[in-house]
């Protein structure tokens, strides 16, 4: 019987690291419904964002300003692949759109392996490197960050798709483009600061998370792979399902480590994964579509 500790533990600590699926999560769901494709190198902008804080921490900069030019540095970076890889292509058959986008993922990691060097990074937390106890559990100051900026960005970006004439833009474009186009919306427009939306929120997840975790340029790979599984949930069309299954994916991580075998976790983690697909496909088919960018969020 596990106790409240324990369980706390668990919780926190899962709940820390399914903040990082989440954002991915949301940015991957985003770029494809406007975009019509799946980045695969969304991930690749998360360990950017830890890489570019540990160079930017010599600078002595106050957190909000670090992440400021962070955001920005992600959403440059995530502008030049719309515009050189995606916006050249739009029309291509999607397969080879998301090729592209796995070329640029090997193209990001490589060039951070070589600006930052193959090992990790450490960075110091954004208010120290101190420890919270809560009902039994123990975690790091820098968990409390990572909550509190999950919910900020995660606030901001629903209140952008569902009160503002931007997100009225996203959601007719994730309907029809062609259509949006006939009611004077710009869709190449609005794919770019889409794309840049996306790489800005996952280079700010990746800041956030690096005190815990280490930067390093491989760091993005685990986040780019469940923040995908997590948008495969929401079915790439559901921003709300694709958040809620990566906060989920990162608790259920946590307690089948902290119960099981950490060594074979991966293996237990993406069994139940599957089975999660395989059972629940048809119930997240038929509510996800009430649920999209095109209908009320």
């Amino acid at each position: 019987m596990i106790d409240v500790a324990a369980f706390a533990q668990f919780f926190t600590s899962g709940l820390t690291t399914g903040c990082s699926y989440a954002l991915v999560a949301l940015a991957i769901v985003l770029v494809a419904n406007v975009c019509g494709v799946v980045n695969l190198a969304q991930g690749e902008y998360l360990a950017v964002g830890g890489l570019v804080l540990a160079s930017l921490t010599a600078l002595h900069l106050p957190v909000v300003v670090s992440l400021v030019l962070i955001a920005l540095v992600g959403a440059a970076l995530a502008s030049l692949q719309e515009v050189l890889t995606i916006r050249p292509i739009r029309y291509a058959p999607s397969f080879l759109q998301i090729t592209v986008t796995l070329g640029v993922a090997v193209a990001i990691r490589g060039a951070a392996f070589i600006i930052w060097g193959k090992d990790p990074i450490g960075v110091p937390g954004f208010s120290g490197d101190d420890m919270l106890v809560v009902a039994g559990a123990i975690f790091p100051i820098q968990a409390m960050w990572i909550w509190i900026g999950t919910a900020v960005l995660l606030g901001a970006a629903f209140y952008v798709l569902a009160f503002t004439q931007f997100g009225r833009s996203i959601r007719a474009c994730s309907i029809n483009r062609s259509a949006a186009l006939l009611m004077g919306i710009n869709p190449q427009r609005t794919s770019l600061l889409v794309f840049a939306a996306a790489g800005a929120i996952s280079a700010v997840a990746g800041a956030m998370l690096a005190p815990i975790t280490l930067a390093s340029w491989d760091s993005g790979l685990t986040p780019g792979l469940k923040g995908l599984i997590a948008a495969i949930f929401g079915g790439f069309r559901s921003p709300l399902v694709a958040v809620l299954a990566g906060l989920a994916m990162g608790i259920l991580e946590a307690f089948i480590a902290g119960l099981g075998s950490s060594d074979a976790k991966d293996v237990y983690f993406y069994a139940v994964l599957l089975l999660g697909l395989l059972v629940m496909g048809g119930v997240f088919a038929r509510g996800r579509d009430r649920l999209n960018l095109g209908s009320s969020l």
